[in-house]
């Protein structure tokens, strides 16, 4: 793990989360970045805080974009102290994330087929068929589509339309997101097969990335092809309670 690498996929994120309207707030040491579409806790989040972690500011960002929350991405580029911290604050740990990396190819990737931006709807059948079972899969539609048409992005599926996933460029790295598995074909390797297929898609020995819950199904499955661990970050939820960040 270098920092350069940790700060360079924060930046990846905070551009790919502002797509289709967002916000990033410069708080008093790290920013606050908010997406107009999307209210996933993983695209609206805090990081960067090296300092005291300014609360009143961050909740008034968070509550000025209609979340009812704050999120703070307690990773590598943040200080120390910074878990301990947000405990004392309230804060309780969300989830902890697997940065895994691959280095690109650029061999091509057999097995995969890019899909042109006249194909967003089917990548779109194919992932909220992957995710059917979340409640805000409906509402998060309308994001994902505006990152499909993105001119940074490259959407990709397997060769049966069973599985897609989307490459965000941005910077020196390319993040894979919004990676599914149709429900009917899930448990057949698919997504192992797709993964260890897309470094063929980037230039050779450009970093490759995905960011997933540590020891869950996707972990497992970046792992079980050939992605390494890279470093792992926490998230920290805060319920918004009305009028909190008003001072």
């Amino acid at each position: 793990m270098t920092l350069g690498f940790v700060h360079a996929c924060e930046q990846n994120h905070r551009n790919l989360s502002v797509i289709g309207g967002g916000k990033v707030v410069q708080l008093a040491t790290g920013k606050v970045v908010t997406s107009q579409l999307d209210p996933l806790w993983v695209f609206n989040f805090a990081f960067g805080v090296r300092g005291a972690f300014d609360l009143a500011g961050a909740a008034r960002a968070f509550g000025e974009a209609g979340r009812d929350y704050v999120h703070v991405l307690a990773s590598p580029s943040s200080h120390a102290g910074l878990p301990g911290e947000l405990a004392g604050l309230g804060f309780r740990l969300r989830e902890r994330q697997a940065y895994r990396r691959a280095a690109g190819t650029g061999a091509g990737a057999p097995g995969l087929v890019e899909l042109g931006a006249d194909r967003a709807e089917a990548f779109l059948e194919t992932w909220t068929a992957a995710w059917a079972d979340r409640e805000d899969t409906a509402i998060r539609v309308e994001a994902v589509r505006q990152r499909l048409a993105d001119p940074r992005a490259r959407a990709f599926a397997s060769a049966d339309g069973a599985g897609v996933f989307l490459l965000f460029d941005s910077g020196p790295t390319t993040q894979l997101v919004h990676l599914g598995v149709a429900a009917a074909a899930q448990g057949a390797g698919v997504g192992t097969r797709m993964l260890a297929l897309a470094p063929g898609t980037v230039p050779p020995g450009r970093p490759l990335w995905l960011f997933t819950q540590l020891d869950g199904a996707g972990d497992r499955t970046a792992a079980a092809a050939g992605w390494a661990l890279d470093h792992t970050a926490d998230d920290w939820l805060l319920p918004l309670d009305a009028g909190r960040g008003d001072g």
